[in-house]
């Protein structure tokens, strides 16, 4: 749970002046439209289903149904160079293709939802550089 609003106040909001500005304002109006709404929506839910998984007590190969088809795009979210993104991906994989599960499979695995949270903490918000090009010019 702290995970998650850790990543509400200061990853999904920070645009909008942290969660409580957020639910102070729509308490007051209706919020400004973002002009990258359809990349943050998408943001949001992927990573707070991925952040869902990775802080479960236990994962079962039932599990990877729930996040595997969003893996690739969490990854290109990160600021990860191609072949990492990529070695992530490989290891999450192969972490669930092991049967039955083995320390090190298990461990592979968290090394790799660690890695992946930590990208996704430092994933630019989007809309990121057409604000820092605005700014400059």
């Amino acid at each position: 749970l702290c995970l998650l609003l850790a990543f509400a106040h200061w990853r999904w909001t920070r645009h909008d002046g942290g969660l409580l500005s957020l639910l102070g304002g729509a308490v007051r109006g209706p919020l400004p439209p973002r002009d990258d709404a359809a990349r943050h929506a998408l943001q949001v839910a992927l990573s707070c289903n991925f952040i869902g998984i990775a802080a479960a007590r236990s994962l079962h190969y039932q599990f990877y149904l729930y996040y595997f088809h969003s893996l690739p795009v969490l990854l290109w979210m990160t600021p990860f160079p191609p072949a990492l993104r990529l070695a992530l991906w490989i290891g999450i994989e192969g972490a669930y293709n092991v049967y039955p599960p083995t320390a090190a499979s298990s461990t592979l695995l968290q090394l790799c939802h660690v890695a992946l949270l930590l990208g996704l903490w430092l994933a630019r918000e989007p809309g990121g550089d057409a604000k820092a090009k605005a700014k400059t010019t």
